[in-house]
């Protein structure tokens, strides 16, 4: 060391850095608070005694040492960043926002300043500031996912005024990548967004008219240019009918016009697109007659050219074919797999399909024997609920007392702190969205997820696989029979589940017996108020004795669509009109319970459970706006009676975290 340098040298920086990675922060103060009196001023040791003072939480101490930097270099940008990071976490957010847009000020690269506002401006419900924010942050920095799933985040509650450029790309960024967010949960947002553009509404309004006898290839073109649209048809199904209208009456006109069209690239384009929202809507679409007739001169023609040998000649052919049924169940799937324009719809239909067979025989399966369950079973056999292609999912994983932090949910941590290993239930699991999305929320953990469809978890290994989750295993049985694995758990999650069984209390009471001492569970039920106009509807299904099967359920969704009662017109905002298995799932499931608040009261209080918060962080902030005593927040009879005054709150399920005393 030398007594005339204003930082100490390079060696003792690198010493002092490797300590505060391995965290062992008393032994680096000792020595920082040794150094600085050989080098009272270096900016460097009072950086990292702020940072260091802030993992401690001594946040005054950190202030200080920031404040003092600020004395020596007024220009120094990390010091209001930190600042900025420190008066977030003693929510003074004012002093954070200063702190930030100074930082900003003097460095306007410092992107994270930007995802950090953008952050602050998201709690004080600021959508607009926060989405300024994180596409400033990605305009300097594209590939920080961190800000895009921010952005994304907003994306399910705002309301853009006018379309951009920039927004044009960053919501294509989004659903361009995967783990980041569920489409499923933006997509009314992005089909607003989309209604924005004069020629997007011009389209959709042409499509009302059209027909195969009025048909014009540059409307295939216009089509093919929004690619926002393109990349909702391959990966959700689309909640909109004007452009469902619209996608029908094209699929319908390329199939019927297919031998007069001079640019077959574009149009390939665009008919691939719809197959595959066709295929991701399970073919939920009716088609005519004339169309039924098209499609067998077709598929004729198809057959005859590959026994030719003239694949290159038929792409577009079979693309049309791939709209209206899915390929995997023509007879000649097993001779186009060398068609390379049509790779990724043979990967859709036909190859991923084939890996969840091969999957399904390494799934252990345990017999189911209660009569509903198999009744239950056999739904999703037939129809596997849902079909998905993107999926949100936590960047890091937490402990679980860091983890129901921050969702604010009440526990005792007490036992909690001390579980070294994690072993949690998934009931019910389905294709396995939750599961997967579970397997990385929790530090050290292991996701044993159960379902009663072997073909739904098959589905769900298929996807694991692809996401490269390593840390759950799938079962198919009856969660009545989880004495079966011989196992309990520390945290038990069943959202959807209970309300489709037998008897729900049994359910919730076997679910209870193999909960650890202290151990957390998340349950989701179906409100009785929010769901007022579907028993209703089901009421009417159950009383014309419809028979559940694919042409039903597409008949008296057309009726559906037609008609204009309040009923009705409630049932078409819901995301689950807009594909055959959710469709069923909604309006047809063949066993269905709701639930109110009262119930789950006496539930809990019959298990000696603590209810410990919902977790719809939208319905919270709804409540903490009328109520605004935090303790509130943990008190269900006050629920009960923001429910009454607010009856469509919980459309989403009662979804709530209670713990085991």
């Amino acid at each position: 060391m030398m007594i005339g340098n204003i930082e100490p040298e390079k060696k003792i920086i690198e010493e002092l850095i490797n300590i505060y990675k391995k965290n062992d922060y008393i032994l680096l103060l000792k020595m920082i608070h040794k150094l600085r009196k050989v080098f009272p001023n270096s900016i460097f040791l009072l950086n990292l005694l702020g940072n260091t003072q802030t993992e401690l939480k001594n946040y005054n101490e950190a202030i200080q040492s920031f404040k003092k930097i600020i004395e020596i270099n007024p220009n120094f940008a990390e010091a209001y960043f930190n600042l900025g990071i420190i008066y977030k976490k003693i929510n003074n957010n004012n002093l954070s926002i200063i702190n930030y847009n100074t930082c900003l000020n003097i460095n306007p690269k410092k992107f994270e300043a930007y995802n950090n506002l953008g952050n602050l401006y998201k709690d004080q419900y600021n959508i607009e500031l926060a989405i300024k924010s994180y596409l400033n942050c990605l305009e300097i920095n594209p590939s920080y996912k961190i800000a895009l799933k921010n952005f994304g985040v907003c994306l399910q509650n705002c309301k853009f005024s006018k379309p951009t450029k920039l927004i044009d790309k960053h919501i294509i960024s989004l659903l361009e990548h995967n783990r980041i967010i569920r489409p499923v949960d933006i997509i009314h947002t992005i089909i607003d967004y989309l209604y924005l553009n004069p020629n997007f509404k011009i389209l959709v309004k042409n499509f009302e008219n059209i027909n195969e006898n009025s048909f014009q290839e540059s409307i295939i073109q216009k089509f093919s240019n929004i690619k926002i649209l393109l990349l909702l048809l391959e990966n959700t199904p689309i909640t909109d009918l004007k452009i469902e209208k619209m996608l029908r009456s094209l699929r319908s006109t390329i199939l019927i016009n297919s031998y007069l069209i001079k640019n077959r690239q574009i149009a390939l384009k665009t008919i691939k697109s719809i197959a595959k929202q066709c295929f991701i809507n399970e073919y939920l679409y009716p088609s005519n007659e004339y169309e039924m007739k098209k499609l067998k001169e077709i598929e004729k023609t198809v057959i005859q050219k590959i026994s030719n040998n003239n694949l290159e000649e038929i792409d577009l052919e079979i693309a049309c074919l791939a709209a209206y049924k899915s390929l995997s169940s023509y007879n000649f799937t097993d001779k186009i797999n060398k068609i390379y324009s049509l790779t990724d719809l043979i990967n859709q239909q036909i190859d991923e399909p084939k890996e969840e067979i091969v999957n399904s025989k390494d799934i252990v399966s345990y017999k189911i024997n209660n009569k509903i369950s198999l009744n239950v079973k056999n739904q999703y056999e037939s129809n596997p609920y849902p079909r998905w292609n993107k999926i949100a999912l936590y960047n890091i994983k937490k402990t679980p007392e860091v983890f129901f932090d921050k969702i604010e949910i009440k526990i005792d941590k007490k036992e909690i702190s001390k579980w070294k290993n994690i072993d949690v239930l998934v009931a019910g699991c389905g294709t396995g969205q939750h599961a997967i999305t579970t397997s990385t929320k929790y530090r050290n953990s292991f996701i044993t997820a159960i379902d009663l469809s072997k073909k739904s978890l098959s589905y769900a290994k298929r996807k694991a696989d692809e996401l490269k989750i390593e840390n759950i295993e799938f079962i198919q049985m009856d969660l009545l029979d989880l004495k079966k694995l011989g196992k309990n758990y520390n945290i038990i999650e069943s959202v959807g589940v209970l309300h489709h069984m037998d008897n729900p209390f049994d359910g919730l009471s076997n679910l209870y017996k193999f909960l650890k001492p202290n151990g957390l569970m998340m349950i989701g039920l179906y409100s009785k108020f929010a769901r007022q106009h579907i028993t209703k509807i089901r009421k009417d299904i159950s009383e014309k004795n419809i028979e559940i099967n694919e042409k039903n359920l597409i008949n008296f969704r057309e009726k559906i669509i037609s008609s204009i009662t309040d009923d009705y017109n409630l049932i078409k905002q819901s995301s689950d009109f807009y594909s055959l298995s959710t469709l069923r799932d909604l309006l047809f499931h063949t066993q269905e319970h709701t639930f109110t608040i009262t119930k789950i009261i006496n539930y809990l209080n019959e298990l000696n459970l603590n209810f410990c918060g919902f977790e719809n962080k939208e319905v919270i902030n709804l409540f903490k706006n009328k109520y605004k005593k935090s303790n509130k927040l943990y008190d269900l009879d006050i629920w009960n009676k923001f429910e009454s005054s607010n009856p469509r709150i919980f459309a989403g399920m009662y979804q709530f975290w209670c713990q085991k005393i």
